[in-house]
């Protein structure tokens, strides 16, 4: 790997080496780099090198490195400086790497191979129109290194990403975090633009989706979260995952753009105010799924920015948990095996079930199952099904907030239902359709957003939620957000057959032992 040491490249080494790959990385120095990772001592990147010591026995190569795109660039030849190390370094690189029997190489280019700006979701197939140095050269390390794939048969496969973010990030994303934090005024509220982003934990895994990909070959792609923001529903993000309220002025929007012009930050305004959005449709149909949500994505890049969970990251650079690829391979056993065990589970208990529905019909007016919005896993929403334990119209609010208000809304034979747990067996039926697993974190509502924004730091939100979990059997509703957070983080770090298989047998003495909620 070129460029590992980079922002990108540290969470890519940490990627590849969870899932079973050697890592070697090209640089300077060994200082900035993951544990795990080997290296091999290389100078100045220029189209010079001899790669041949560095390629020895690595079979896939990825090209990180590059001159960034910079405002005002004064070097007295620009283009030259970028085609030196955006350019003729990875074109070097892969001729080398085709004469060493290399079978993959991956290049990260950039959006800004299309322009600064799009009036609609830009294509793989759109015409690059690069405005400036940066994106002129990465356009011609595109066709050149595609190009070189076809003549020598090594497999060639581009990237093309917008902004990246995440643990790190720095430049206007960092100064961004940093005014909402501070409590700057914004001018930005009458903005109604729209630009695609991407987690560098999304990045990363797709990434190395291409490296082993057999249909990712010769091509070019764009890679993106898939939720596109405006300027101001970032800021709102940003400010949600800080805790604090978004601070935006409605100013209108020519004003802004004179104001640019007059302070000579036209460039920053334009980025502000602009739309540029990708559609990642073509590496999707592929087979890649982000895994990451850009609410979890923020969330975890503002914790490393503001330090706000230092025991929710436990690589300690706020990164969340990344699954080791023996828990990956087991969560894979364990989906396939709940849903037919869910469905034989419906079976058997059905006669419960249909004499709990006739209850509740009978004891108090309104339907027999309770719905609602939770957050599965990536903290995508569904419907969660239970028996209802409440009076009709009962305020949408988790237990604990009733509590704290004094709301009392738990009907008499609600109460039973929730004592002994009877009331989560509907949740069989959300097994059934694949959006929860027996045990996993508990689903939290929507509006729960300091256990969400800390589930998304601690990288919970990669798991299903599940019908009891951990926290349901240390604590369940006496648990403050902050302590949910620290036991979910902990089963994440510890799942396994044996870790389910005792908190199984934890919530069974809980329901025997009648200890539910109230």
């Amino acid at each position: 790997m070129v460029g590992a040491s980079g922002f990108v490249g540290r969470t890519l080494c940490q990627v590849l080496l969870d899932r079973g790959y050697e890592v070697v990385a090209a640089a300077r120095s060994a200082r900035h780099l993951p544990p795990g990772v080997r290296h091999h001592s290389l100078g100045d990147l220029t189209g010079d090198v001899d790669w041949r010591g560095a390629l020895r026995g690595v079979t896939h190569v990825v090209y990180l490195a590059a001159r960034v795109h910079v405002m005002n660039d004064t070097h007295p030849d620009p283009l030259g400086a970028y085609r030196a190390l955006n350019t003729d370094t990875p074109l070097a690189l892969a001729r080398a790497a085709a004469a060493a029997g290399v079978k993959r190489l991956v290049y990260l280019s950039s959006v800004k191979v299309n322009g600064e700006e799009s009036g609609r979701p830009l294509t793989e197939q759109d015409p690059p129109a690069p405005t400036d140095p940066y994106g002129v050269s990465k356009w011609e390390a595109e066709q050149a290194l595609l190009h070189l794939g076809v003549t020598t048969g090594l497999d060639v496969t581009v990237l093309r990403p917008p902004l990246v973010y995440g643990p790190g990030v720095r430049a206007n994303f960092l100064q961004l975090i940093t005014a909402v934090q501070r409590g700057v005024p914004l001018p930005l509220a009458a903005v109604r633009n729209c630009r695609s982003m991407v987690y560098v934990g999304n990045l990363a895994d797709a990434i190395a989706f291409t490296l082993h990909s057999p249909v990712t070959a010769g091509k070019t792609f764009f890679v993106a979260d898939g939720d596109d923001l405006s300027t101001p529903e970032l800021i709102r993000g940003v400010a949600q995952a800080l805790g604090r309220p978004p601070r935006l002025w409605p100013v209108p929007v020519w004003m802004l753009h004179a104001a640019g012009r007059l302070l000579r930050r036209e460039g920053m305004v334009r980025r502000l105010t602009g739309s540029l959005q990708i559609d990642t449709r073509r590496l999707r149909e592929a087979g890649w799924v982000p895994p990451f949500t850009t609410q979890a994505g923020l969330a975890a890049t503002v914790a490393a920015h503001a330090n706000l969970a230092p025991d929710w990251a436990p690589l300690g650079d706020g990164r969340p948990w990344a699954l080791k690829p023996r828990q990956r391979a087991y969560l894979r056993v364990r989906r396939g095996l709940e849903r037919p065990l869910a469905g034989a589970l419906l079976l058997l208990l059905l006669p419960v079930l249909l004499l709990t529905a006739l209850i509740i019909r009978l004891s108090s007016p309104g339907p027999v199952l309770f719905t609602q919005l939770r957050a599965g896993r990536g903290h995508h929403p569904y419907t969660i099904f239970k028996f209802r334990t409440m009076r009709l119209n009962a305020p949408q609010l988790s237990t604990e907030d009733m509590r704290r208000q004094g709301i009392s809304a738990v009907t008499p034979v609600g109460a039973f239902l929730r004592r002994t747990s009877l009331d989560e067996l509907p949740q069989l039926l959300n097994v059934l359709r694949g959006e929860m697993s027996f045990v996993g974190p508990r689903p939290a509502l929507m509006t729960q957003h300091p256990v969400l924004n800390g589930r998304a730091a601690a990288g919970v939100d990669q798991l299903p939620p599940g019908i009891t979990g951990l926290a349901q059997v240390t604590g369940r509703d006496d648990l403050s957000d902050d302590e949910k957070v620290r036991r979910d983080a902990t089963y994440l770090r510890h799942v396994d057959l044996l870790t389910d298989l005792l908190i199984i047998r934890a919530t069974l003495r809980s329901v025997l032992g009648g200890r539910g909620t109230y």
